[in-house]
């Protein structure tokens, strides 16, 4: 079973939740979008019904939905334990507040990609594929790559994982998006400054402000575009 499987939960976003996650324009949603363990997001299934072009990735797509409820009936699980284990103190009120709009959100997503997800397959939006391994698309394939919840939130698979996870992800994508840039329980790590080390010197690199906040309250997002270098026959 691929490490994603074992490690990370998969958990449903919206459309909205990515909009504010990346800072997505109009113009940007209407490109070619990648989007890289995915999961059960409903962002690629709400982009086609808009007439967007995204392909996700990521090896859940290999199972089928019965087996995906399970994985997610898990996931919610564990959720609810974590919210409750950090609201403890809070006052019960706000937590099963915070659980139900999280339930809300969570179930709104998966709902929209269940129905979506075996015609997605038949039509190549839903990919089974787990990095770091070389994507099956040609280079420069994307406008625009997103990573959430997934890169730069674990330092369970090694740093040369994240190298070149990303380094596959910007064959492919002229601009690739990470969010968040802290680990899950929102502490800054060593592994986000040694990637932004990394990639700083060959790629255009920054970190901006997002209207998404995750936990500890960060909101960084980490932007790493592939700087064109014209041919020597463009330099005469």
């Amino acid at each position: 079973m691929p490490f994603i499987m074992k490690n990370v939960v998969p958990w449903g976003r919206t459309f909205d939740e990515y909009r504010k996650m990346f800072s997505l324009s109009d113009a940007e949603l209407e490109g070619h979008i990648a989007c890289f363990g995915d999961g059960v997001a409903s962002f690629n299934a709400e982009c086609d019904m808009q007439g967007g072009h995204v392909t996700s990735f990521d090896p859940v797509y290999r199972f089928s939905c019965d087996r995906l409820e399970l994985v997610l009936e898990e996931a919610k699980r564990r959720l609810i334990e974590k919210t409750c284990h950090e609201g403890h103190g809070n006052g019960r009120s706000g937590v099963e507040r915070d659980i139900n709009e999280l339930q809300k959100r969570h179930m709104t997503a998966v709902e929209i990609f269940m129905d979506d997800f075996e015609e997605g397959k038949k039509q190549g939006r839903y990919i089974d594929y787990e990095l770091p391994y070389r994507i099956p698309c040609p280079d420069n394939r994307f406008d625009l790559g997103l990573s959430s919840y997934f890169l730069l939130s674990s330092a369970k698979p090694g740093i040369n994982f994240h190298y070149q996870a990303l380094e596959e992800m910007l064959r492919i994508c002229h601009e690739v998006r990470i969010f968040p840039i802290v680990d899950m329980h929102g502490r800054e790590t060593d592994l986000a400054r040694k990637v932004i080390r990394r990639f700083a010197g060959s790629h255009d690199l920054w970190i901006c402000k997002t209207a998404y906040h995750c936990a500890g309250n960060h909101n960084d997002m980490l932007v790493i575009r592939n700087v064109f270098k014209p041919s020597a026959s463009l330099l005469h």
